[in-house]
């Protein structure tokens, strides 16, 4: 018998609400993904399934390959929020009840550079970027550079960050062999590419993401003491400083975030009023050049 979705007790809808959220950013759904949050029998497990089916027959099918269900072609969530960020928030809110049960969350870990949500991508896109993270596929988009006219990748997603502005999502760009950032509002298309995933091109062999450096910020030398005292109180400062551990991958975006001035001595005080102090460092004093070259700063 069918239970309509204004007659199913809050506690079900709870259950096929995450069922969704796996559909969506796994691309897949097991039954023992339901123990990670709640305590059901394997019967109401079976009838919370037999549930959704029954109310979204055209969301959802079984795999007796994989043993297990996978979201149909055409996936059209019912009970997952329609905002996007209100689809964010409940992810890190089930991502945090995982956590606190002591279990494994098998979603893509998002590394936050700044956590406000200032921008929301399409959640389309969201949802095939986790897919493509979380099972090693290819990916291929047409994106939209500032400097670049639009222009097709094949790309290989490995993560997903947010710098307090904007999302972009961390690559390696197969038939190039480098990794690169890309942000999601720029890319226009999107498809699963028919080719083998590349086992060279994973997380684990980008250098820029696996370095880390440490960033030195200061007051800019020409505010005057009590300006000086202001910006050391608003970051927390010690000892006039603030000392920042940054992946290699992630500094431009930190600098665009703090609005750092580089060329202090030319840039006015109260528009730049933090600085990075970097001149006695060589080793970041190349990243930065590299950077500048790029135009990414």
């Amino acid at each position: 018998m069918t239970i309509k979705v204004d007659k199913m007790k809050d506690t079900i809808k709870e259950r096929l609400k995450f069922l969704e959220l796996c559909l969506l950013l796994l691309g897949e759904f097991k039954k023992s993904y339901f123990h990670l949050l709640f305590d059901t029998k394997r019967a109401q497990q079976t009838k919370d399934l037999r549930a959704y089916e029954e109310e979204c027959s055209g969301n959802i099918r079984y795999c007796e390959k994989l043993k297990r269900f996978l979201p149909a072609a055409i996936f059209t969530p019912k009970f997952l929020p329609k905002d996007s960020q209100a689809l964010l928030a409940y992810q890190k809110y089930v991502e945090d009840l995982i956590a606190n049960k002591g279990e494994e969350s098998p979603f893509h870990r998002i590394e936050y550079i700044s956590q406000p949500f200032l921008t929301a991508p399409n959640i389309e896109l969201w949802g095939q970027l986790n897919r493509a993270i979380t099972r090693n596929l290819v990916l291929s988009i047409n994106y939209a550079g500032l400097r670049k006219k639009e222009t097709s990748y094949t790309i290989q997603p490995l993560a997903l960050v947010h710098n307090g502005f904007r999302w972009h999502v961390r690559a390696f760009v197969v038939g190039e062999d480098r990794y690169r950032d890309f942000v999601l509002s720029r890319i226009s298309q999107y498809r699963v590419a028919e080719i083998e995933f590349y086992s060279f091109g994973v997380l684990e062999n980008d250098e820029k993401w696996n370095s880390t450096i440490e960033l030195v910020f200061k007051p800019h030398p020409k505010l005057t003491s009590e300006q000086a005292t202001s910006v050391e109180e608003d970051y927390g400062m010690v000892d006039s400083q603030k000392v920042v551990k940054c992946k290699i991958c992630n500094i431009q975006h930190l600098l665009k975030l703090t609005h750092t001035g580089l060329d202090y001595e030319q840039q006015e005080a109260h528009l730049f009023p933090l600085i990075l102090d970097y001149k006695n460092n060589p080793e970041l004093t190349v990243i930065l050049e590299e950077l500048k070259s790029k135009k990414l700063i």
